[in-house]
């Protein structure tokens, strides 16, 4: 509305690529059907994209997500997942430091798909390498992440210490 959330972006968790699909199969049914307000009313909020975080995550940092659903950050997986939702999918959360992760992170930039690291245990130099493939995001800071060191300030402190990244933060006590 006029005073209140202007736009949201579901998070789809990781689960089977099928079960993946089906909560962005609903999503997106549920883009196609809303319904422009009337002239005179004000604008609810609308469903602007779909954030999948992960599956291509690092299971030492799962956080409360299954790790036991996370895949490793191949091409096939990606277009297996991705497929008929890539004008959808506006942010996909991975871990950098993930063999392959690099790759899918050049990938996405060329398809228009933010990239945001998390659930990472990268390093200070593993986080920049994700930034400079192009990953312009940092999924809730401190949180299922490596810890800030003084000899190895990990992904947080390469969030905190780089103006050009975007950072999440979770505000709870």
């Amino acid at each position: 509305g006029s005073a209140g959330v202007q736009a949201i972006m579901p998070t789809v968790y990781p689960d089977s690529i099928q079960k993946m699909r089906e909560s962005m199969t609903a999503i997106k049914k549920a883009m196609e059907e809303a319904v422009p307000p009337a002239k005179n009313e004000t604008a609810s909020s609308r469903i602007i994209g779909i954030h999948l975080e992960g599956p291509f995550l690092n299971p030492q940092m799962c956080g409360n997500l299954d790790k036991t659903t996370f895949l490793e950050p191949k091409e096939h997986y990606l277009r297996k997942l991705i497929e008929g939702f890539e004008d959808v999918i506006r942010i996909i959360t991975l871990s950098p430091e993930l063999d392959g992760a690099l790759g899918l992170i050049s990938r996405l930039r060329d398809m228009g798909i933010l990239v945001s690291m998390g659930h990472s245990d990268a390093t200070y130099e593993e986080a920049r390498a994700g930034f400079m493939k192009g990953a312009k995001g940092i999924t809730h800071i401190f949180n299922a992440m490596r810890h800030i060191h003084h000899r190895e300030p990990g992904i947080a402190g390469f969030g905190l210490l780089n103006q050009d990244i975007y950072i999440e933060v979770i505000a709870d006590p």
